[in-house]
C-alpha cells in the first residue's frame, strides 16, 4: 500500500474509532513512516545499500524499516531485514522455507500481529507508535498478499492484465506482457511484486495474471476488508466505538478508494488531506482536521516522538524475529 492508505486512510479509521485528532496523527505518521524511514532520510547517501540498524552515540538502536525498490534489485542480499518483517509478513504457512515467507492476508502470523495490537492499552506511552507500525505491516498483507520479501520464483508475474475504474465502469488500461519479458523480470527472480510494478498498491485498480491471481483481484475490496480488520483493532484500543464499521463509512473509504486517481501516491494522499480537512468523512470536526498534512519530519524534528518511533520498531522487530525464529526461519540480524 502506498501513504494514501498508510498515512491518510489509518487517520480516517482512527478518528472514527474514537481517537482526538492529535493522537490520529501520531498513529497515522508513524504508520507512513515505516516507509520514510530510510537511513539517508535527509537524501544524502543511497540508503538501499544498507540494512539493518545504527546504533547513536546516546546507545539507542536506530532500526530502518523503508525502502527503495530499484536500489535494491541490485542489492543481492535483498535487505530482508527490511523487506520481510516490514513490508511482506511471512504467512508462515507450507513446507518450505519459501513458501513460509510468501505474505498472506489473514494468515498464522498476520493473526497473531491482529492480536498482538488489540492487545496494546494506551496506559503504554509508546502506544500509537506501536499501534501505527503494526498497522502499517497489518494493512500490506492484502496489498502484499502471495507475494515475497525476498528475491523468489515465487514473485514471477506473467501476462499482467490492468482495469481502472473510470466514470462508473471499469475499463482494461494495458497488457504488460511485452514490457515484462523486455525488463526479463518473467525470467529472474523478482523481489517482492517487483513483476507487477505498483498495481497492487493502487486501491483503484483491478489487476489478474496467469501466474497470480488469474480470476483477478480487485484492489478496492481488498483495501476495503484491510480497513475493516484496522479499524477494528482501533476500535478494541480505544474502547469507546462499535467494532464493525457502519455502511456509510465503508461507502465513503469506497468513494476515496475509487475517485481519488493519480499515478503519483503523494497527490492521492494531499487528496485525501483534503477531503479530511473538508470535513468529508464525518467525524468531529476538530483543530487538527482542519490542518492536516503528512510530514516525515512530523517525528523526526521533536526528540520525544524519534525516541517513541524507535523504540516502538525495535520491539516490533524483534517480535517478528522471535516469531520466524520459532517457525525454523533464520533469516533476520540482530
Amino acid at each position: 500500500m502506498d501513504i494514501d492508505f498508510h498515512f491518510g486512510t489509518v487517520y480516517v479509521l482512527s478518528r472514527w474509532a474514537g481517537f482526538q485528532s492529535a493522537n490520529a496523527k501520531v498513529i497515522a505518521a508513524s504508520s507512513q513512516f515505516v516507509d520514510d524511514n530510510i537511513d539517508n532520510i535527509d537524501g544524502s547517501a543511497m540508503s538501499s545499500w544498507s540494512t539493518g540498524c545504527d546504533v547513536r552515540e546516546d546507545g539507542r538502536i536506530i532500526r530502518y524499516s523503508g525502502h527503495d525498490l530499484w536500489a535494491n534489485i541490485g542489492n543481492t542480499e535483498g535487505n530482508e531485514e527490511i523487506w520481510i518483517p516490514y513490508h511482506f509478513l511471512p504467512g508462515l504457512e507450507g513446507e518450505t522455507e519459501e513458501e513460509k515467507l510468501i505474505c498472506h492476508k489473514n494468515s498464522v502470523l498476520a493473526k497473531k500481529l491482529e492480536a498482538k495490537l488489540s492487545s496494546i492499552t494506551t496506559a503504554d506511552p509508546n502506544w500509537a507508535f506501536k499501534l501505527g507500525i503494526g498497522l502499517h505491516v497489518f494493512a500490506d498483507t492484502w496489498a502484499h498478499q502471495e507475494f515475497a520479501g525476498i528475491f523468489s520464483l515465487a514473485n514471477v508475474v506473467h501476462d499482467l492484465v490492468i482495469e481502472l475504474f473510470d466514470q462508473d465502469n471499469w475499463k482494461s488500461f494495458e497488457h504488460f506482457t511485452d514490457m515484462m519479458k523486455t525488463l526479463s523480470l518473467n525470467v529472474a527472480a523478482p523481489l517482492g511484486h517487483a513483476a507487477a510494478i505498483n498495481w497492487p498498491d493502487r486501491p483503484y485498480a483491478k489487476w489478474s495474471s496467469s501466474s497470480k491471481f488469474p480470476g483477478g483481484r480487485d484492489n478496492c475490496q481488498e483495501f476495503l476488508e484491510a480497513a475493516e480488520a484496522c479499524y477494528g483493532i482501533l476500535a478494541k484500543v480505544s474502547g469507546d466505538v462499535p467494532e464493525k464499521l457502519q455502511t456509510w463509512q465503508l461507502n465513503a473509504l469506497k468513494k476515496a478508494f475509487l475517485e481519488i486517481v493519480n499515478d503519483d501516491p503523494e497527490i492521492r494522499n494531499k487528496t485525501w488531506a483534503a477531503w479530511i480537512r473538508d470535513n468529508k468523512f464525518g467525524f468531529d470536526y476538530q483543530e487538527g482536521d482542519k490542518a492536516l498534512e503528512y510530514s516525515k519530519w512530523f517525528i523526526l524534528a521533536d526528540e520525544t516522538m524519534d525516541k517513541g518511533f524507535y523504540e516502538s520498531i525495535e520491539e516490533y522487530y524483534q517480535w517478528c524475529k522471535s516469531e520466524l525464529e520459532a517457525a525454523g526461519i533464520y533469516r533476520l540480524d540482530g
